[in-house]
């Protein structure tokens, strides 16, 4: 996309430059997606911990290209809370994407991003809602859950195999 391309795109989005911030918000608002596995890498965090950055794709509707990062960590610090979650969402991204991690592949982050990074390309739906946080209310909780893609069809749905995929 060319500079007058992408300045129709801000203007069709309703950016007015006499009064909006160029700061915007992109990350996606509450609501279910279409979105596919990305990435999945290991890395630390600003504080030292390591963590593993989970960056998903939405695949089709109005936010189509659009991205999600999730960051976890196991961290023993963190409250136990937090750890169940973090292992919950990992579980559910490798039942997504077909992935069946090893007693090895959750020796750490690093090995469990790359098993995971073999499901990459796979298709899922994402279910995103927000909610308050109290202590830093300018960063709410993104909270997800993930569930099979199902494709409408006339008279009800059906799940669709990553071998029914024409790519």
């Amino acid at each position: 996309m060319g500079l007058l391309d992408t300045l129709k795109q801000v203007k069709k989005e309703g950016f007015d430059a006499k009064k909006d911030s160029i700061n915007q918000n992109q990350r996606l608002e509450a609501g279910n997606y279409p979105v596919r596995l990305k990435s999945a890498q290991a890395g630390q965090s600003k504080t030292g911990q390591d963590q593993i950055g989970i960056a998903l794709e939405v695949i089709s509707g109005k936010n189509k290209n659009r991205q999600e990062l999730i960051f976890m960590s196991f961290d023993e610090g963190l409250p136990p809370f937090v750890l169940e979650k973090n292992g919950r969402t990992l579980l559910k991204l490798a039942a997504m994407t077909g992935v069946e991690f090893t007693n090895k592949d959750l020796a750490d982050e690093y090995s469990a991003s790359e098993a995971l990074s073999k499901g990459i390309g796979k298709q899922f739906k994402m279910e995103l809602t927000i909610s308050p946080n109290k202590k830093n209310p300018q960063y709410p909780f993104r909270n997800y859950d993930f569930t099979p893609l199902e494709v409408e069809t006339g008279d009800g749905t059906f799940d669709v195999d990553d071998e029914d995929l024409p790519f």
